[in-house]
Parts: C-alpha cells; sequence; structure tokens
C-alpha cells in the first residue's frame, strides 16, 4: 500500500485497520485519574466475565496525570484482571497516559498521535512551607517513579529501549511521532 501524502517512512508501517467489535470497545480519555481508572477497570471486568477469550479494544487520548494511578491500572490490567485487550493511541497520549496505552498486548497509533515523555513532578500549594524531609522524600519518590515509569516502557518495547534510553528521553522532554514508536516497539503498527 503506498499514500502519497506520508513520508515513506511511514508508508511501511502504516497497516489496514483490523477489526474492532464496537461492542467490545471502550474508552479512556482524559486525565489519568482514579475517577476514570476505575470505571475503565470495571468496563473490562464487565467485558471479560461475558467472554474472557474475546479480544477487548481500548482507545487511549489522554494527556497525563498521576503516575502511580496509571500504574495501579496497568498492574491491575495487566496482572490481576489479564483480559485480551488491544489499545489504541490516538491523539495525544503524553506522559501516564503512555503507561495506559501500555496496558494492551497489542498497540495500534493513529497517524496523528504522538507520545510525550518527561520526568514526574508537581505543582505546589502557594505559601505552602516544606522541610528539607519532606522535600528530600518528596524527591526520592519522584525518583523511584520515574524509575519504575522507564522500567514499564522498557519492558513493553519489546527489547527495543533500555530502561536508561527511556529515562534519557524522559529527561530531555521527548516527543515521540508514530514512525518511532513503530520503530522503538512500542506500538505494532499506524492504523490507516
Amino acid at each position: 500500500m503506498q499514500t502519497k501524502t506520508l513520508p515513506r517512512a511511514l508508508q511501511s508501517v502504516i497497516k489496514k485497520r483490523p477489526q474492532f467489535s464496537p461492542s467490545r470497545m471502550i474508552e479512556y480519555l482524559g486525565m489519568v485519574n482514579y475517577a476514570t481508572s476505575e470505571r475503565v477497570i470495571e468496563e473490562i471486568r464487565g467485558l471479560v466475565e461475558e467472554n474472557k477469550e474475546r479480544e477487548i479494544s481500548m482507545i487511549v487520548t489522554c494527556a497525563g496525570g498521576p503516575s502511580g494511578t496509571a500504574m495501579g491500572f496497568y498492574d491491575t490490567v495487566r496482572s490481576v484482571i489479564k483480559p485480551k485487550l488491544t489499545t489504541i493511541g490516538s491523539g495525544d497520549v503524553d506522559s501516564s497516559g503512555i503507561i495506559i496505552f501500555l496496558a494492551g498486548d497489542k498497540r495500534y497509533i493513529t497517524k496523528n498521535t504522538t507520545l510525550l515523555f518527561h520526568l514526574a513532578g508537581s505543582s505546589f500549594e502557594s505559601g505552602k512551607r516544606y522541610t528539607a524531609n519532606e522535600i528530600d522524600a518528596i524527591l526520592r519518590e519522584y525518583r523511584l517513579k520515574d524509575f519504575q515509569y522507564a522500567s514499564i516502557v522498557a519492558e513493553r518495547s519489546n527489547g527495543r529501549l533500555t530502561s536508561e534510553q527511556v529515562l534519557s528521553m524522559m529527561e530531555k522532554n521527548t516527543i515521540l511521532t508514530p514512525a518511532e514508536l513503530v520503530s522503538y516497539g512500542l506500538a505494532d503498527a499506524i492504523l490507516k
């Protein structure tokens, strides 16, 4: 298949769209938070109870949020419920939204999808005072979260990325294109 409007490098990774069952398709849209994660996990559980062998498709458009919440979602899906899950990244899949996207056994992206990697951070309340011990504890937690995050991404890259490479991308606030996502093993193909 040749598409004249796309660069040649992108043409080689575009695949014909697999058939997704509308009745088994769910959406993780918006910011990562407990309410969305809980709702989507319940939807996944319901579809698994209905038929454990049938594939579930999940569209992910997510600008991020707390990484611990995303990791809780990821662990619940991958280690507890264990559905046959295909994720479809669409538009912005950034920050902790990447962890949500990586929960899929098969992972597809649209041609306009990008992923943004960055280090953990917070916004602090104006006027709130922190002790050196509190700041040190926050820093230790952020470094641990960054390492856990990078480890998940590296693991899901099918051996194409190391945790150190992912941490380097996070430090540089790296944005990946669809072709890069496929070349790094983070997506199986770009949907037509």
